[in-house]
């Protein structure tokens, strides 16, 4: 009867193990298949990131553009030299609201899983969290609030009433100058440049992050090649 009890025991035991360690490699491939993917969610995160950069700094360079027409208009109607209608049109003409949104979809992907944050180090999904739910929303908000700005000032008022001459019709001189030295004018164009230098700012801010963005994934990367390399 001992004999008999003892065996089965034995028996209970050797399943009860073989269940846990068949769940365990289970497990085990299941985290080494979604830690395989979010190697792909990072290269994918990447791309995204460097595409992005590209696509910034050329936004950057624009609005620096835009920002030094805004002075030199204003240079120009506050001086006490006499005003060169032909020198403000042609500043006029390089004044848009080029605007920025980022690429999201790798992120959302990988975050919609919860690979990136139960398989990612802390520090990298810090600062990927930081980039697309801090940095990306706050320059969204910025950026239609620019396009608001850039359509009442631009599209709205200065196209209304001087359209043609910037678009290089006849004018009379001494009516574009009234335009240009009323205060409405000046009060737009100040309005105006400083909503793009405010955007300049978040543009930069969003640049430095995606910078270290880039960086980290690069870093990560190249440490699970070289655990696949070793193992």
């Amino acid at each position: 009867m001992k004999n008999i009890l003892a065996r089965g025991g034995i028996e209970f035991l050797a399943v009860f193990l073989g269940i846990g360690l068949s769940f365990y490699v289970e497990q085990w491939q299941s985290d080494n298949e979604q830690k395989d993917l979010l190697v792909k969610d990072c290269q994918n995160i990447l791309t995204d990131v460097d595409e992005d950069i590209f696509t910034i700094n050329k936004i950057i360079d624009s609005n620096n553009i835009i920002l030094k027409a805004c002075d030199n208009i204003q240079s120009i109607i506050t001086s006490d030299e006499v005003i060169v209608v032909d020198s403000i049109i042609l500043d006029l003409n390089k004044l848009t609201y080029p605007t920025f949104f980022g690429i999201t979809r790798s992120y959302k992907l990988s975050y919609s899983t919860g690979r990136l944050n139960l398989y990612a180090n802390e520090k990298l999904v810090k600062e990927i969290s930081k980039l697309y739910d801090h940095f990306y929303e706050r320059l969204d908000i910025n950026s239609n609030i620019y396009d608001q700005v850039g359509l009442k000032f631009l599209d709205q008022y200065v196209d209304k009433h001087i359209g043609y001459a910037i678009r290089g019709y006849d004018y009379d001189s001494n009516e574009i100058i009234d335009f240009f030295t009323n205060k409405l004018f000046i009060n737009e164009l100040i309005t105006f440049s400083g909503r793009v230098n405010g955007y300049l700012q978040r543009l930069n801010e969003t640049k430095e992050q995606l910078v270290i963005v880039k960086e980290l994934l690069i870093d990560y990367l190249a440490a699970q090649n070289k655990s696949e390399v070793i193992n």
